[in-house]
C-alpha cells in the first residue's frame, strides 16, 4: 500500500473539503445535536435518515446502510470513480494535484488537461454556433428538421456543424490560446504528411460526446452528402485521446443519469439521433455507444448507475450478430440484460416518430432477458429439424451460457433457479432430450469451470468492496474497537495477536492496514484509517466500529486487551490440540512423533487431575 504522494494528495483534499459544506451543497441540512441530518437522496426518505458528523467528517444513512467520507459521497452522488471524485474535489478546493513522477505540463501546452478540456468546450460551442449562424448551414438545419429533431434537442445536446473547409478549425483557433498541436492532441485536427493540419470533421453534422460531468471530451460527426464524396465514412468519431476512450464512454449518459436512477434501468441504442429522438419523446434514460459495440469496460460504467440494461437493436441482420457478442458478457457478470429487437427495417428514431412514447414503452416491456434471447438466437440459427451433430452443438452452446450464471454469482437466488429450470425445460422440449440428462451435463460443465477457476494463478486479495458483505466476529470487532479507542494499544495487539488469527476477510484487510501504518510509524487513528479506505464498504465498516467503540470508551482498556490475548491463547491451543488428535487418528505421524504426542497428552491429563485434586482438598 502506497503511503506516498497519492495518499498525500488524497489527504490534502480531504482536509480541505468540509463534509458539511459539501453535503449542504447537494441537500438541505438541519442541525441535530453535534451533527446534521438531511433527507437521504438514495431512498424514499420520509424522515431525515442521512446523518453528517462534522467531527469525524463522515456521513451515514441508517436505512440504506451506507456511509463514508467526502470522496464516497461525491462518488455516489455523481456516479464517479475515485480518481474522478478526487479531481472534482481538488478543483473545488483549489488544489493542484500532482501525479507522482509523471512530468508536469505547462498551462496551454498540448499535454495540459485543463487546456485540453477548454479546447474541446470551445470547439463544441463553435460547432453549435456555426449550425445556427453559418450561411451554408441551411441544408443541415433542413436535414435535422426532416429527421424530426426540434430546436430544444439541438440546444440540449449542443448539436453542431463543421464548415466544409479543410482548415476552418485551425483558422478559427488563431484568435484563441489553442495551438494546432493542442487541437491535434484532442482529436479535432490531423497532421498532413507534408506539414500543416486538416479538419477531422470537415463538412459534418457534429454530436459532442460528454463525460458524466457534462464536459465535452470528444465528437461524433455524421457525413452530409452535399459536403462529402462517395468514399467518406458515414460516421467519424474522435480518435483515442488522453480524455477519451470509446470503450469507456456512453453518449448522453450525463443527460440520462437522473432518469436512469429514477426508472432503475438504462436503454442502450446504436445511434446518436436515436438517443436524441428518444429524449425528445420523454424516454430520458436512453444512451448510445460511441462507434463500438458494448464491451466489458462499458459494463463497468453501466454498473455504476444501474443493474438492468435494455439493449435495443435495429431490425437488421447486423444488429442480430452484434447481440451474440455481448450476451455472455452480461450473463457471466450477473447484469440483468434485456434485448429488444425492432421490427425489420426500423431504427428507434423511425419507430418513435411513427408510433410515439406509449407504443415504445409497450415494446420495451416485450424485451427478452439475455438467456431467453440467446435461446431464441440459437433456435433461429439451427432451424426446426437440425441434424444430430448440429443439435448437439447447439445444446452445448446453451448449457455453456447457463453454466456461467452460478459460477459468476457465487450463489444462486431462487429467481435464478427458476429461470434455469425453465431454460432446461425449454431446451429439453426443443431438442427432445431428458431434462435430468441436461441437468447432469450442466453440473459437469460447472464443475469443469470451477476447476479452471481454482487452478488459475492466485490473484491479489480482493478489497472489501468487491466481495459479499461479511460481518466481523465479536472477537474481531473487540480488537478493532480497542484500536480505535486507544492507539497506544496497537503495538501490544499486533505483538500478541497475529494476522492468521483473523478469520473474516474484512478483519484481515483492517489488520493488515493497521500493521502497515504502525510499521511506517504513523498513528493508527480513525482519520488515518479512513484516509486509506477508498471503498465505501471499507469506510462503512470503520464508521460502524468507531460508533461502537465510542460506547465503550469509559471501559478498562487494559483489562479488555488482557482478555483478548487470553482468548486467543486458549483458542490457539484448542486448535493445535484438535490438529494433534486428527494426526493421531489418521496415522500421519511416525512412531517417535506419535510417542512424544501421547506423552504430552498424558502429562497434560496428569496436571489437570492434580489441579482438580488440590482444589477439592
Amino acid at each position: 500500500m502506497d503511503f506516498g504522494s497519492a495518499h498525500d494528495s488524497k489527504e490534502q483534499v480531504r482536509q480541505a473539503v468540509d463534509i458539511v459544506d459539501l453535503v449542504g451543497s447537494y441537500l438541505q441540512l438541519r442541525r441535530q445535536g453535534r451533527g446534521y441530518v438531511a433527507h437521504c437522496p438514495w431512498h424514499d426518505d420520509s424522515r431525515p435518515s442521512l446523518q453528517v458528523n462534522p467531527e469525524r467528517q463522515t456521513f451515514k444513512c441508517w436505512v440504506c446502510d451506507i456511509g463514508g467520507d467526502v470522496f464516497s459521497f461525491v462518488m455516489r452522488m455523481e456516479r464517479l470513480e475515485f480518481r474522478e471524485a478526487l479531481e472534482m474535489l481538488a478543483e473545488r478546493a483549489g488544489i493542484q494535484l500532482t501525479s507522482g513522477p509523471a512530468p508536469k505540463h505547462e498551462p496551454g501546452s498540448p499535454g495540459d488537461k485543463k487546456t485540453q478540456l477548454a479546447a474541446l468546450a470551445w470547439a463544441a460551442e463553435l460547432f453549435h454556433r456555426h449550425l445556427h449562424e453559418a450561411a451554408e448551414a441551411g441544408e443541415v438545419q433542413q436535414y435535422l428538421a426532416d429527421r424530426g429533431i426540434n430546436d430544444q434537442m439541438r440546444d440540449q445536446f449542443q448539436i453542431g456543424f463543421s464548415a466544409p473547409d479543410w482548415e476552418w478549425m485551425v483558422r478559427q483557433a488563431r484568435a484563441t490560446q489553442f495551438s494546432p498541436a493542442v487541437l491535434e492532441r484532442v482529436g479535432l485536427v490531423g497532421s498532413r504528411d507534408g506539414g500543416g493540419h486538416y479538419d477531422r470533421f470537415r463538412g459534418r453534422l457534429i454530436f459532442p460526446i460528454r463525460d458524466v460531468r457534462s464536459r465535452p471530451i470528444a465528437f461524433g460527426g455524421r457525413v452530409l452528402p452535399q459536403f462529402a464524396d462517395d468514399r467518406a465514412a458515414k460516421y467519424v468519431n474522435s480518435p483515442e485521446t488522453p480524455l477519451y476512450s470509446k470503450s469507456e464512454q456512453l453518449y448522453a449518459l450525463d443527460i440520462a443519469r437522473d432518469a436512469v436512477a429514477e426508472r432503475g434501468n438504462i436503454v442502450v441504442m446504436e445511434g446518436y439521433t436515436d438517443v436524441i429522438m428518444a429524449h425528445q419523446h420523454g424516454v430520458n434514460n436512453a444512451v448510445a455507444c460511441c462507434g463500438t459495440a458494448l464491451g466489458e469496460r462499458h459494463l463497468h460504467l453501466l454498473r455504476r448507475f444501474t443493474d438492468q440494461v435494455v439493449l435495443v437493436l435495429d431490425g437488421d441482420e447486423a444488429g442480430q450478430k452484434r447481440t451474440s457478442e455481448v450476451l455472455e458478457l452480461f450473463v457471466a457478470n450477473q447484469v440483468d440484460l434485456r434485448v429488444l429487437t425492432l421490427p425489420a427495417g426500423l431504427d428507434p428514431c423511425d419507430y418513435l416518430r411513427a408510433n410515439g412514447r406509449e407504443a415504445w414503452e409497450a415494446l420495451i416491456d416485450t424485451a427478452r432477458d439475455a438467456l431467453d434471447h440467446k435461446m431464441w438466437l440459437v433456435e433461429q440459427r439451427v432451424g426446426p429439424n437440425p441434424p444430430t451433430h448440429i443439435a448437439a452443438e447447439a445444446v452445448e452452446e446453451l448449457l455453456a451460457v447457463l453454466a456461467k450464471v452460478e459460477v459468476a454469482a457465487g450463489e444462486t437466488s431462487s429467481s435464478a433457479l427458476l429461470r434455469e429450470q425453465q431454460a432446461l425445460g425449454r431446451i429439453a422440449r426443443r431438442f427432445y432430450l431428458r431434462e435430468d440428462d441436461l441437468r447432469g451435463r450442466l453440473k459437469a460443465l460447472r464443475r469443469s469451470t470451477t476447476r479452471l477457476v481454482h487452478d488459475a494463478p492466485e490473484e491479489p486479495p480482493m478489497v472489501i468492496d468487491q466481495i459479499a458483505p461479511a460481518l466481523l466476529s465479536r472477537w474481531e470487532q473487540e480488537i478493532f474497537e480497542l484500536v480505535l479507542s486507544d492507539s497506544a494499544l496497537v503495538g501490544p495487539i499486533l505483538d500478541n495477536i497475529p494476522e492468521q488469527a483473523m478469520e473474516s476477510r474484512p478483519a484481515r484487510w483492517l489488520y493488515e492496514l493497521c500493521h502497515r501504518l504502525h510499521s511506517a510509524h504513523q498513528p493508527v487513528t480513525f482519520d488515518q484509517l479512513m484516509a486509506q479506505a477508498t471503498h465505501e464498504r471499507q469506510q462503512k465498516l470503520l464508521i460502524d466500529l468507531d460508533e461502537s467503540a465510542g460506547e465503550k470508551r469509559e471501559s478498562d482498556h487494559d483489562q479488555r486487551l488482557t482478555d483478548l490475548v487470553e482468548h486467543y491463547r486458549k483458542h490457539h491451543e484448542e486448535q493445535n490440540r484438535r490438529a494433534d488428535i486428527a494426526n493421531l487418528r489418521d496415522g500421519n505421524l511416525d512412531p517417535h512423533a506419535e510417542e512424544q504426542l501421547l506423552n504430552k497428552f498424558f502429562d497434560n491429563l496428569k496436571r489437570r487431575q492434580s489441579g482438580s485434586l488440590s482444589t477439592d482438598g
